[in-house]
């Protein structure tokens, strides 16, 4: 029996292949692809070489990404979301029951752009969910510093590291606390 792809719903998804030596299912409709992590994993043990990309974020905004909820093709089950990374927005739908990952068209490229193709199923650990929220929550921070700072945001800034390098950072800090009581407001 055939799959139906889990975006287009009424498209049969066709075996296809992500890499030289790593198969998968794939819609000629929507271009999206189920890859089995089974089949990853084996590909991955195979590769001489870590498969990693050159880093390059590129054109990250291009690729775009199935915001719906998916259902795994293979038994129906609602797929989960998983970020790639701090600096895309695009999302890994994963099948938990099936071991089955959706990618959308172009994601495997942002994959190997990110250098993440030979570290896909980490992107699926707690771990590295944690790291791509952190990220982001450090990100909106500084942003509202910048917005707060205004022009003296680069300033400061610069005398954070400063004070990062600065082995009487404590003592600068209580000292810089200390005269902060006399600033007028």
């Amino acid at each position: 029996m055939a799959s139906s792809c889990p975006h287009c719903k009424e498209r049969s998804l066709h075996p296809s292949r992500i890499e030289a030596d790593l198969p998968a299912l794939s819609c000629d409709g929507c271009g999206g692809s189920l890859l089995s992590l089974v089949a990853y994993r084996h590909w991955r043990e195979n590769q001489p070489e870590p498969a990693n990309g050159n880093g390059d974020d590129g054109s990250l905004d291009e690729i775009k990404d199935t915001s719906i909820a998916l259902c795994c093709p293979k038994c129906q089950h609602f797929m989960t979301k998983f970020r790639v990374s701090a600096d895309a927005r695009n999302q890994i739908d994963l099948c938990v029951h099936c071991d089955e990952a959706w990618l959308d068209r172009g994601e495997w490229q942002l994959l190997d752009r990110l250098a993440l193709a030979g570290k896909l199923t980490l992107v699926f650990t707690q771990p590295w969910q944690n790291r791509v929220r952190s990220t982001e929550a450090e990100r909106r921070a500084e942003q509202r510093w910048n917005e707060r700072l205004g022009d003296d945001y680069v300033r400061a800034q610069e005398i954070r590291e400063w004070l990062r390098s600065t082995p009487q950072a404590r003592e600068i800090l209580a000292y810089v606390n200390q005269v902060r009581d006399d600033i007028p407001l």
